[in-house]
């Protein structure tokens, strides 16, 4: 993931400098200095380099000790697109303002699950949901991977909530005494912001580290904004903020990504300067093969 956000960031500062000193001959000397990186040549190198970062090996990628950079969308320019890929496992996690009641969301949430499934070794990744805004229908497209017994059962009920939780704390001590190889990566993904208190419990398993081998992908939290003290959740809570997430907001047509933690697009805080168009579900025959290939982990 490194590489990505490094890449950006040499590339912008790369055609800043450059014009810039261009600029300096040209006032200096009057005459043509070596030509500067155009905006178009900065797309194809971060193209260039998110494609290769996106099409990892499948499954030879542990997630429990650093993060994996996984793609969520493509990044729209004047100039072209490229890949966005942000880090996930490995202590990273990611929030969504917006709740999987959003087809958006809900897309992007199996996406970024299946993703993760196939960059892992087989039997190494477990995907636990929550999903009260809907009765679990976000997870119905993922039934193949509930068939191989890589899905657990939706949690849709306030009681349900509370048990799913109290086995992903369970996971996470057990994890912090576990040998690190052997760890095994329990992926949270909640369908819609939940209350105060089930917030607080998904802000505590963010804030656990890599150790914990939790990755928790929040739909429906908005996250704060730069430099400013943010809002609350739909749920009205006063939870604290989840930690180490990358925070996307949409808008209209497209999504806004924050910084990464760890690996910032930007030098202040702002994200991305782009704007993304967010990754949907994978074609059906893709779930069956994953589904088909784990099962017998």
């Amino acid at each position: 993931m490194g590489r990505l956000a490094s890449a950006y960031g040499q590339a912008v500062a790369a055609h800043r400098q450059a014009r810039e000193r261009l600029d300096r001959a040209r006032r200096w000397m009057g005459a043509p200095g070596p030509a500067a990186p155009t905006a178009a040549d900065v797309v194809a190198r971060l193209a260039a380099v998110g494609g290769r970062l996106a099409a990892p090996a499948p499954g030879v990628t542990a997630l429990t000790g650093a993060p994996a950079p996984i793609r969520v969308g493509e990044a729209t320019t004047l100039d072209g697109g490229f890949p966005v890929l942000v880090p996930l496992g490995g202590g990273c996690h990611l929030t969504v303002d917006a709740d999987a009641r959003d087809p958006r969301v809900g897309e992007l949430l199996r996406a970024v699950v299946l993703r993760l499934l196939a960059t892992a070794p087989p039997g190494t990744v477990r995907v636990a949901g929550i999903d009260t805004v809907a009765f679990g229908a976000t997870f119905l497209p993922l039934r193949p991977l509930l068939d191989a017994g890589v899905l657990a059962p939706t949690a849709t009920t306030a009681a349900e909530v509370a048990a799913l939780l109290d086995s992903a704390e369970r996971h996470a001590r057990a994890a912090q005494e576990a040998d690190p190889a052997a760890r095994e990566l329990l992926v949270l993904v909640v369908a819609a912001a939940p209350g105060p208190r089930e917030l607080a419990r998904l802000a505590a398993l963010t804030h656990a580290g890599a150790s914990a081998a939790v990755c928790v992908l929040l739909a429906g939290h908005r996250a704060a904004s730069p430099g400013g003290a943010g809002q609350q959740s739909p749920a009205g809570s006063d939870a604290p903020p989840p930690g180490a997430a990358t925070a996307l907001r949409l808008m209209q047509r497209y999504a806004h990504v924050g910084d990464p933690p760890g690996h910032p697009f930007s030098a202040d805080g702002s994200g991305l300067a782009a704007p993304v168009v967010l990754d949907g579900d994978l074609p059906p025959a893709t779930v069956a093969a994953l589904a088909a290939h784990l099962a017998p982990a």
